[in-house]
């Protein structure tokens, strides 16, 4: 852990403004995409085309795009349409062979929402050249003012994708297979805005130990690193106990002791 000469039990310094991004509103989203379709290359479907099954070695979000638009008769309020990019790393498999042909597909789905973003009407630009400003309007004349507004910027938090399910199917029609790959992720969708908040400062944090130069050998840095116990003895289920079931039990013992 980095050390700091930083004491937040002593009363604040002064209040000072800082320019932060806002959560308006948020929520989660627990998403099974369940047979999604996978394009691939022209030589990489031929691969596909000819192979006898799959598996999927991982899948990964390259990307996500956003949509933001103002609903309509609710002043503050949303729509966000989020595209996630997926690519899948796919093993395929033939008949007479164990050694799998490696390919990669990719893949992409849009969800919707609705999220409380606040109101905003002024423009937003700062020095080095990026703008929070970025609604474009259509129409031209002093008519265009009266309808520009500042959208809210929209942000997502992935987990990593889990792998529940891969299917190689024959399309007849095509003369091809397709490659369906059920999807599960976890993700946390939020509206937030640049706005200025009066906060305490108790002071600056200067770092408490200084940069040393390491000199060690290899075999006296791995000497130092603390045997990995748990890595040889997994944790059982008690361990993990839910801070839910400690609340749970903390009136009981209450009950006990009067």
């Amino acid at each position: 852990m980095s050390e700091m000469n930083c004491n937040p039990n002593k009363p604040f310094k002064e209040a000072v403004c800082v320019d932060v991004m806002r959560v308006f509103d948020s929520c989660s989203s627990q998403e099974c995409l369940e047979d999604l379709q996978f394009s691939f290359s022209t030589a990489e479907q031929e691969v596909i085309n000819t192979a006898s099954y799959i598996k999927t070695k991982c899948i990964q979000v390259t990307g996500v795009s956003f949509a933001i638009d103002p609903v309509p008769f609710n002043n503050g309020f949303y729509t966000v349409d989020v595209t996630y990019n997926f690519r899948a790393e796919i093993e395929a498999y033939f008949e007479n062979t164990e050694t799998p042909t490696i390919v990669y597909g990719k893949a992409a789905f849009s969800k919707k929402v609705i999220l409380f973003g606040s109101d905003g009407n002024t423009q937003r630009f700062v020095s080095d050249g990026m703008s929070t400003f970025r609604y474009a309007s259509k129409t031209s004349g002093c008519a265009a003012c009266c309808s520009s507004a500042a959208l809210p910027t929209a942000a997502v938090s992935i987990a990593e994708p889990m792998c529940l399910d891969a299917k190689l199917v024959p399309d007849t029609a095509a003369e091809r297979n397709d490659v369906l790959i059920t999807i599960g992720i976890f993700a946390i969708i939020q509206l937030e805005r640049p706005v200025p908040i009066m906060i305490p400062a108790f002071d600056y944090c200067i770092p408490g130990k200084e940069c040393s130069t390491n000199t060690d050998t290899p075999c006296e840095l791995f000497d130092k690193i603390n045997f990995p116990i748990g890595e040889f003895f997994p944790q059982g289920l008690t361990e993990h106990k839910p801070c839910c079931s400690k609340l749970e039990e903390e009136p009981a013992e209450e009950e006990s002791e009067g």
